[in-house]
């Protein structure tokens, strides 16, 4: 059973024009649907009338049963409900597709699970190919465009193991990136070559013989920008040759996206996500 509880009213009020007002990111035609299907619910009794009086200390509530769509998809998911998913997504799939490959992403993966209930989802952010962790998928475009407006004020964090012992063990890194016609991206401290300037801080927690993991704060987001910034140091991350790792301990790239914290678009609440490290990685 899934429970949606909504805010009660300020002033009395009909039951169709309170759940206008609670679920604005849902067209008007899908609130009648939800209404005549006799899921909503004032103070524990079902009422499919629009004009059903709903005063301020009522309880108004959606109740449903679903299968989750996590039974059907072939990776962790975080966190579900009405608004958003929060999976864990897997290190060698594509957040989108590209030229190259269409039908085994997460968006296309996640789609085909939603099409039985006549859903989609509505892509907010992107990990690289071969970065595994936190990503966070909206349910419609009205959540999608609410999330990437608010998308600054979120705090993202990644654990990476990198190649050597970085000096001083934490500090913020500045450069600016440019993407050359290899698809490789070149990290500069100086504004002068162009570029766009990318931020993050890193903290080293724990050094493990050739290697050293760091937990990162992503100030900027920006493409291959701790790949790209970590390489710029002399630290490259284990794994990731195109950015002059020689070394690969755990035979993947040893960058994951360990969690993010931003502000719920329904609920307004702040909520932390948090994918566990992979093997080899964990502290």
């Amino acid at each position: 059973m899934s429970i949606r509880r909504l805010p009660s009213p300020k002033q009395p009020t009909g039951l169709l024009a309170h759940l206008v007002a609670s679920l604005s990111d849902t067209k008007r035609t899908r609130v009648k649907e939800i209404l005549r299907s006799g899921l909503v619910h004032i103070n524990g009794v079902s009422s499919t009338q629009h004009d059903a009086p709903v005063a301020p200390n009522d309880l108004v509530e959606i109740r449903k049963e679903r299968a989750p769509v996590a039974r059907s998809l072939p990776f962790d998911v975080l966190f579900e409900d009405d608004s958003i998913f929060v999976l864990n997504k897997p290190n060698g799939l594509l957040t989108v597709g590209n030229k190259h490959e269409r039908k085994l992403t997460v968006e296309s993966i996640v789609n085909q699970a939603l099409a039985e209930q006549r859903q989609r989802c509505f892509i907010v952010q992107r990990l690289d190919l071969y970065t595994s962790g936190v990503l966070l998928l909206a349910k419609s475009e009205l959540v999608q465009k609410k999330i990437k407006d608010n998308w600054g004020k979120s705090e993202k964090f990644y654990h990476a193991l990198v190649e050597g012992t970085p000096d001083p063990d934490h500090a913020d890194l500045t450069h600016f990136l440019s993407e050359d016609e290899r698809l490789l991206v070149h990290a500069s401290d100086s504004p002068d070559r162009g570029g766009v300037k990318a931020s993050l801080s890193y903290q080293s927690l724990e050094r493990r013989e050739a290697h050293t993991l760091v937990r990162v704060k992503l100030k900027t987001g920006k493409k291959n920008q701790i790949r790209a910034q970590m390489s710029a140091i002399g630290h490259p991350i284990a794994g990731d040759a195109k950015y002059g790792a020689t070394t690969n301990p755990i035979s993947r790239l040893c960058l994951h996206a360990s969690s993010l914290t931003l502000t719920h678009p329904t609920t307004n609440q702040r909520v932390t996500f948090t994918a566990p490290l992979p093997d080899g990685m964990e502290l």
